[in-house]
């Protein structure tokens, strides 16, 4: 195993850094972890707005590189397999149902570039779900639209449509539900992209 000076880390890329963790050098992987740990923790966070859950993502997939090491091979900058790795791991946080209920109202508000390429792939996501919501039935995704595009209470929703609130509440619970299925079957989709 080697051990490199970590002031000389600091002058080494990502990909020599890499390299050096491929032959199981712990410093290394520290150093890698400390680049890039609140970047990838703040564009989890971003899209699942739970704090825990986007510890546990980053760490999970520090711990992922470290165990495959050895066979690990990154085609792209480390960066952005860092980011696609998180992004995967965030969809199976989210397909799983582990997710709050606003998280499609938080996805929207996710800064478009919260992590270097990814306004492109927000933008497909956005679309996907907008293509998804647009398949409930009618009355659905009327609720759905009036509470997460256009940030009316249940209450408010309810007298629009002149409809008891535990109505409103039942369809929004039915269209996000279906948007979970439509998600959980394209997230090893996206994962490849």
């Amino acid at each position: 195993m080697l051990n490199i000076d970590v002031n000389q880390l600091h002058s080494y890329c990502d990909s020599q850094i890499v390299d050096l963790i491929k032959e199981g050098d712990q410093t290394a992987f520290n150093e890698l972890y400390k680049r890039h740990w609140s970047t990838l923790y703040v564009g989890a966070f971003n899209i699942c707005q739970d704090e825990e859950a986007s510890k546990d993502i980053c760490q999970e997939v520090f711990i992922w590189l470290w165990e495959k090491r050895e066979t690990i091979s990154i085609q792209s900058s480390v960066k952005v397999y860092l980011a696609s790795a998180v992004k995967y791991k965030v969809l199976n946080f989210i397909r799983k149902g582990k997710v709050r209920e606003d998280f499609f109202e938080k996805l929207k508000k996710a800064p478009e570039n919260y992590l270097m390429e990814d306004s492109i792939e927000i933008k497909e996501l956005q679309a996907i779900i907008k293509e998804s919501v647009d398949q409930l039935p009618e009355r659905c995704g009327e609720v759905f639209k009036l509470s997460r595009d256009e940030y009316f209470s249940n209450k408010e929703i309810a007298f629009i449509l002149h409809i008891s609130e535990r109505t409103v509440e039942n369809q929004i619970s039915i269209a996000l539900k279906k948007l979970r299925r439509s998600l959980s079957k394209i997230s090893c989709w996206l994962f490849l992209l």
